[in-house]
């Protein structure tokens, strides 16, 4: 008996390859019984060997379409249990097939990583070797590409194949014995297909023919370099890829042979950094509470703080401040935090950010909601795995054009630098370019990367949209719009000359809708049309509503190319000006979408209401043949639901036909929204959405907030009615494995700023459930109604401060958490948009495979299906709910850039962009302000990097000119998050800025050239929205008056000018009362002139005085 030590990650490795070998690999059938050994060092650095028995068997699959035994040798399915247990195989097309080694694996995984490599054959040998080594992430790396089945790459069991098995020698090398191990592998498989097998090594130049293999020269070696000129000659990002990698390599091996030749020690290490601990250290740490671990998130505008959450035992986020405490971690990697000593523990910081990246408002919220509250403090002592990916950078401006190593500045500013390695830097410098990680040891300040491609020159409207791709992970597929050959080729035909029409065999199968009246309504020129409506009087008196959704399961089969392809993209992406579809546009605009005067599948749901309480009665879920009337858009619906007798666009009988179905539709959905929101329904939204007018050259000629019409809502309505019942549907169906949209509720913290933010303004919230909530929010609406803008900014503050929705499997949770809490409904799902959301395109196998579709059915017998087994389904919801996010991030991006666009091209010509805004956060260095016209959100800073104060001269002016000059001998008090208070000692009041105060600002662009530009604002005044008619403004004529009369009079009695003053003016002949706000700043005046020398100095005092009494007399008007 020998004693073994195994490490978290050596079990977390172990559990992953039994566990795939057991769900994999067919019914063993033993041949002969061996054993393996090998040898590992313990924690206490001991030697032990290790004996394991292994049993060779002589069935094992070699996983090609190409297999020439009767019937073929792998086992795609169980027939058992309807599993399809490989969804990929090697393609029967591919001219050859490709064995890595373990030197390629390792110096060139980015590479077998992209999308173009496939026919990849990853063996046994390297998986073994990889656990040997604790290579968990490279291990991962490698099943996301077998999982990926696009890819057609397997894993082959080399080491328990009788046919392949090779013993290591007296003398070998381990090294050596794998090899001859791939070499065996490859020779077999050239005999089994007959078809080239290339075996990538950087360090075998040879074929190992021991073994007498006769390959018939179907067995090449080649290196990585090699291997891309001969197959991949004219891809130019494999050509730079392997050249860059390989330069890599070149700088590691020299720097290996540096440190080691002559016993030199290596390079000290950076200030302040330090090595990593042992893995198994940081796991015993780990296990005993004494270590903490989590993802480190840097906060926007600083890659030198960030946090990790301290979960269920702190309750806190753990803070990690500064770039020691830090230690070379990266946003987004796994780490391991050992706590400083409380004396460390601070707070959060709630400043803005000074950088060039957006933040995300989830996250902030999160961060900044207990600012008061100390936090626990940490240091990085252990990376338990690099999220490394693809960062867009540009090269350092001031960068040397002579040398070989150059820092890149990552477009996401909590990256750190990059320092890469390139031959020519003149030919990447002014362009986004894309660069990946690969180390960072101690000794260097900065990681050390090497460049991938180009996007394009810099602020360039092309590249800036390729870089926010990339920076969400946007594959290049969907950014290119390609499909591949093969899956076009399962596209239905339509074309000009041979249109697609329903088969007739189909049409009898489903149920025939076309004598209904069905429409659609969506925004302008939209093509790829998901849903429609239908409404009818029933012959008994009752109502059947329904909802009709484009049948994309119909034409995209489970485990298809096109499949698998929209699975990996998992929605559609919607940018301002352009959008990257999920589906080929044969789908998603023609054959799917369901346009106007064209029969059409469609899966729809039909419910009978009882039509004087509008209760449903009766559900039916199916396939169904329908042809919609007409594609009307928002607009149109809501002029024939107001009333119009023709809508804009429409005929006159079109019109006609169609308004009694809206106005009934609306009757009908009204009733049903408000049941849902007697529930407890939240009405909340973005503050942000708008759309923009382009026009030559990509000119943004207008910023439009999207209106906030009453048919928006009403569609809305019918969507959210046909998704619950479809959630509740498939649960029933599958208890296990239904794909659900859950929102889960906040807990009391989450609201602390709504609560702080709404009691400024008198409003109380309840926030005790979702129900009380509503009510909450409602009364802020109706007592709001002269400012809107209030509600609108809090209904977002509330959104921000909830939890995100996400994709779930039905069996991982207990039907407790299901609760969607804004909706306020028990069962939800997506079903309504299979044409840009995968989710809905597997809520549709589920729901027809529970009304036992036919055609559905069918499809299970023959190929099986994936759809009814919670792990499979729980692996597609992270997938989507991380593609959903990442799209999202990718919309609000885009839509910042064609905002920066707008100010850029409106401040051209020197002229201030001038606009109203609400203030819409405090922070403790200045505050947000929205703009509505412009559906933007930008920060106006009153304090600058230094943390001294900023106010603008133009506070006190109201001229934009003054907006760069700042009042001298500021402080400003802060009270998060209600107002910021701005004192001066040439300020008779206070200047108070309190959270939803209208203000005037100056939109300014900060230009960059590592980063997108980015909006600010400068304040200008605070905008008198309210004025009470007991206290009249100073006009300017009294102000001028006052003025010159002042001047005039400065050798009078003090006593006779406040009798004077007290009494009022006489102006135009008329006498006028003076409010004690004119008294006093008359007073100022006089006091002033006492004591200037002359009239110009006087003129100055009393433009600085002038605007703040002004401002004091607002606050005391509206507080």
């Amino acid at each position: 008996m020998c004693a073994c030590v195994v490490s978290y990650n050596s079990f977390l490795f172990f559990f992953a390859y039994f566990y795939y070998i057991y769900n994999e690999m067919p019914d063993l059938v033993y041949y002969d019984k061996t054993e393996r050994s090998f040898f590992r060092k313990t924690r206490s650095n001991a030697i032990v060997k290790l004996v394991r028995e292994q049993y060779l068997r002589g069935d094992i699959p070699c996983m090609s379409e190409q297999c020439p035994s009767i019937p073929p040798c792998q086992r795609v399915l169980d027939i058992n249990t309807n599993n399809p247990k490989h969804e990929g195989l090697l393609s029967a097309h591919a001219d050859h097939y490709v064995i890595p080694d373990m030197s390629i694996i390792m110096r060139y995984l980015e590479i077998l990583e992209q999308e173009e490599l496939t026919g990849i054959i990853l063996s046994q040998t390297i998986i073994t070797s990889l656990q040997q080594h604790d290579k968990l992430r490279t291990y991962r790396k490698l099943r996301q590409i077998i999982n990926d089945t696009r890819r057609n790459s397997v894993v082959f069991y080399n080491e328990v194949f009788a046919d392949t098995r090779v013993p290591r020698l007296a003398g070998e090398t381990a090294s050596e014995r794998d090899w001859r191990a791939l070499c065996r592998m490859a020779n077999w498989y050239s005999h089994h297909l007959g078809k080239p097998i290339v075996l990538l090594s950087e360090v075998n130049s040879t074929l190992n023919n021991n073994d007498d293999d006769d390959n018939q020269g179907l067995v090449t070696v080649r290196t990585m370099k090699q291997y891309i000129d001969q197959y991949w000659g004219q891809h130019t990002l494999l050509q730079n890829l392997a050249q860059v990698l390989a330069e890599a390599v070149l700088e590691d091996d020299l720097e290996r042979i540096r440190v080691t030749s002559g016993g030199k020690k290596s390079e000290p290490a950076v200030s302040g950094y330090t090595e990593y601990k042992p893995m198994e250290e940081l796991e015993a740490g780990i296990k005993s509470s004494r270590y903490f671990s989590g993802t480190l998130r840097c906060r926007s505008g600083t890659r030198d703080t960030g946090y990790v959450n301290g979960g269920q035992k702190l309750e806190k986020d753990i803070l990690i401040i500064g770039s020691e405490n830090i230690n070379r971690a990266v946003h987004g990697d796994m780490v391991v935090v050992e706590l400083l000593s409380e004396n460390n523990w601070t707070t959060t910081s709630s400043k803005i950010g000074y950088g060039g990246s957006t933040e995300d408002e989830y996250e902030e919220t999160r961060l900044t909601r207990n600012i008061n509250t100390t936090h626990p403090t940490g240091r990085v002592i252990g990376i338990l795995n690099r999220n490394w990916r693809s960062y867009v950078a540009t090269i350092q401006e001031d960068t040397p054009s002579n040398g070989l190593f150059h820092l890149a500045i990552p477009l996401d500013s909590v990256i750190p630098k990059i320092r890469l390695r390139h031959h020519d830097v003149k030919l990447i410098q002014n362009q986004r370019i894309v660069v990946r990680i690969d180390s960072w040891p101690t000794s260097s300040q900065y990681p050390n990367g090497h460049y991938v491609r180009s996007l394009g020159p810099i602020h360039q409207l092309d590249t800036e949209i390729s870089a926010i791709l990339v920076e969400h992970g946007i594959s290049v597929s969907q950014a290119s719009q390609g499909f591949s050959e093969a899956s076009l080729k399962e596209m239905p035909e339509d074309t000009v000359a041979t249109p697609w029409k329903p088969e007739q065999n189909e049409i009898a199968r489903r149920k025939d809708l076309r004598s209904l009246t069905v429409f659609s309504i969506d925004p302008p020129n939209c093509q790829d049309i998901d849903d429609a409506l239908s409404i009818r009087d029933l012959d008994d008196g009752r109502i059947e509503l329904g909802v009709h959704i484009a049948d994309v399961s119909y034409f995209v089969k489970e485990n298809s190319l096109t499949d698998l392809e929209a699975r990996s993209r998992g929605t559609t992406v919607y940018l301002a000006d352009r959008r990257f579809d999920m589906l080929p546009s044969v789908l998603s605009e023609k054959v799917c979408s369901l346009r106007s005067e064209v029969d059409r599948y469609a899966v729809s749901v039909l419910w009978t209401l009882d039509s004087k309480i509008l209760q449903v009665l009766d559900t039916w879920f199916g396939r169904s043949l329908i042809r919609s009337s007409c594609e009307m858009e928002y607009e149109q619906a809501q002029q024939l639901l107001d009333g119009e007798s023709v809508a804009t666009n429409l005929s006159t009988s079109l019109s006609k036909k169609l308004k009694p179905f809206v106005v009934k539709l609306a009757t009908v959905l009204r009733a049903m929204r408000r049941q849902r929101l007697a529930k407890g329904a939240l009405e909340l939204e973005s503050s942000n959405e708008v759309k923009f007018k382009i026009g030559d050259n990509h000119s943004v000629t207008d910023i439009i907030p999207k209106d906030g019409l009453e048919i928006h809502g009403l569609v809305a309505e019918a969507m959210i009615m046909a998704n619950s019942y479809v959630g509740k549907r498939i649960y029933d169906g599958f208890k296990d494995a239904a794909i659900l949209r859950r929102h889960p509720p906040p807990n009391a913290g989450q609201f602390e700023m709504l609560v702080k933010a709404a009691e400024s303004k008198g409003f109380p919230v309840d926030f005790s459930s979702n129900r009380a909530l509503a009510i909450s929010l409602e009364r802020i609406v109706k007592n709001s109604a002269g400012d809107p803008e209030i509600a609108r900014l809090m209904k977002t503050m509330a959104t921000v401060a909830m939890n995100e929705a996400g994709y779930i499997s039905s069996g991982h949770y207990v039907v407790d958490e299901y609760f969607h809490y804004g909706l306020a409904l028990e069962f939800y799902t997506h079903f309504t948009s299979p044409i840009r959301r995968y989710a809905d395109v597997v809520a549709h196998r589920q729901l027809l495979m529970c009304v036992e579709d036919e055609v559905a059915i069918l499809d299970r017998q023959k190929k099986g299906t994936s759809m009814t087994l919670d792990s499979k389904v729980n692996d597609i919801c992270d997938h989507l709910n991380l593609k959903s996010r990442e799209s999202k991030f990718a919309q609000r991006d885009s839509t910042e850039l064609f905002q920066s666009l707008y100010v850029l091209q409106h401040t051209t010509n020197g002229n201030p962009l001038i606009e109203s805004g609400v203030i819409a956060e405090i922070r403790s260095n200045g505050f947000y302000v929205f703009i509505p016209r412009l559906g933007l959100k930008g920060p106006v800073f009153l304090m600058d990097k230094h943390g001294q104060p900023a106010v603008p001269l133009s506070l006190q002016s109201g001229n934009s000119d003054h907006d760069e000059e700042y009042l001298s001998n500021c402080t400003i008090d802060v009270s998060i998050p209600t107002n910021i208070s701005v004192q001066a000692a040439t300020l008779p009041h206070p200047i108070q800025f309190n959270l939803f105060d209208h203000v005037r600002v100056s939109l300014k662009l900060r230009k960059s050239h590592a980063h997108r530009h980015m909006v600010y604002m400068t304040l200008i005044d605070l905008e008198h929205t309210k004025v009470e008619k007991s206290i009249p403004i100073m006009s300017k004529d009294i102000l001028m008056k006052t003025v010159m009369e002042s001047s005039n009079n400065d050798d009078k009695e003090e006593i006779e000018d406040t009798d004077d003053i007290e009494t009022g003016r006489e102006v135009g002949g008329e006498k006028i009362a003076m409010s004690k706000q004119e008294i006093e700043t008359r007073r100022q005046l006089k006091k002033s002139t006492k004591q200037q020398g002359n009239m110009y100095d006087f003129l100055e005092q009393f433009r600085k005085m002038s605007i703040a009494a002004c401002s004091y007399g607002d606050n005391t008007t509206t507080n």
